[in-house]
């Protein structure tokens, strides 16, 4: 049986103790973990044929009373129209 990430062609998180793996259940919204999904992203589309994809962590400056004291970040890329721009040689 395959899931839905499977069927969009989607790699699974990798398994292992590395800095960049979301697969251990590492808070994304930290600053740490931002960094880690960003460089994961940017592997994916790299390794996918598009050297100019870029993905970077950056905090998230608007702050609510829910929220808290601790920082937030979030990844931002440079993706228009959910693909990275042409790569001119």
């Amino acid at each position: 049986m395959t899931t839905h990430d499977e069927a969009a062609g989607i790699p699974p998180a990798p398994k292992g103790n590395s800095d960049d793996n979301q697969a251990d259940g590492t808070d994304a919204l930290s600053q740490r973990g931002a960094i880690a999904l960003a460089k994961r992203l940017q592997r994916f589309w790299h390794e996918q044929g598009y050297p100019a994809a870029r993905f970077w962590a950056e905090p998230i400056e608007e702050r609510f009373a829910k929220v808290g004291t601790y920082e937030l970040h979030r990844v931002a890329c440079n993706l228009k129209n959910g693909l990275p721009p042409r790569y001119r040689e």
